[in-house]
């Protein structure tokens, strides 16, 4: 696999992945800030690091269950996606997580993982992605896991940061409640 490689020709998935990047930077600059700058560095970067190595996993062998744009070479727009598209689409999960704490973990994740899934399917309508032994429901369970693990490191990450997260506060308060209720029976 050659690295960081220009595209062929400026195709429709080039230019599809850039309207995107340019769509989701333009959202994330509209939006309110909601995190301090070391929280927010921190969920920017695991983003792109949890997209590089999902990806990179399920896109090598034994597995090579996709390519990406024109073939199986790491271009600039996988870069682009990588860099900008993912750490974006992220950090707005992490955002509407954060800030809609009285919606359910459980429907949100659902809600992201179906959306999610929802925009893969449409970058393959642009050709972005060209499955081998792949459907796209897979990509559905793949997306639960991802959240999953996106809702684990923001509990875990606003803890050790000591960010107030309304959520967590709300998580910790119910925690207590049932450890309180549990002393009440024992007693």
């Amino acid at each position: 696999m050659k690295v960081l490689t220009m595209p062929k020709s400026l195709d429709e998935n080039e230019i599809f992945v850039l309207f995107v990047a340019m769509g989701l930077f333009l959202f994330f600059i509209i939006l309110p800030k909601r995190f301090p700058l070391h929280l927010f560095i921190l969920l920017f970067l695991i983003n792109s690091y949890i997209g590089r190595t999902v990806d990179t996993s399920i896109a090598i062998r034994p597995f090579n269950i996709y390519d990406s744009f024109d073939g199986n070479t790491h271009e600039i727009l996988d870069e682009i996606t990588y860099s900008i598209v993912y750490p974006i689409y992220g950090y707005l999960f992490y955002y509407f997580y954060d800030k809609y704490y009285m919606i359910p973990s459980w429907i949100l994740l659902i809600v992201w993982a179906a959306s999610s899934t929802f925009f893969e399917w449409i970058s393959t309508c642009f050709n972005v992605f060209q499955y081998h032994n792949w459907h796209i429901l897979y990509s559905f369970f793949v997306y639960l896991l991802v959240f999953m693990f996106h809702i684990l490191f923001f509990r875990w990450v606003t803890n050790q940061t000591k960010y107030s997260s309304e959520r967590v506060k709300l998580i910790q308060g119910k925690r207590k409640k049932i450890v309180f209720m549990k002393k009440l029976k024992e007693e």
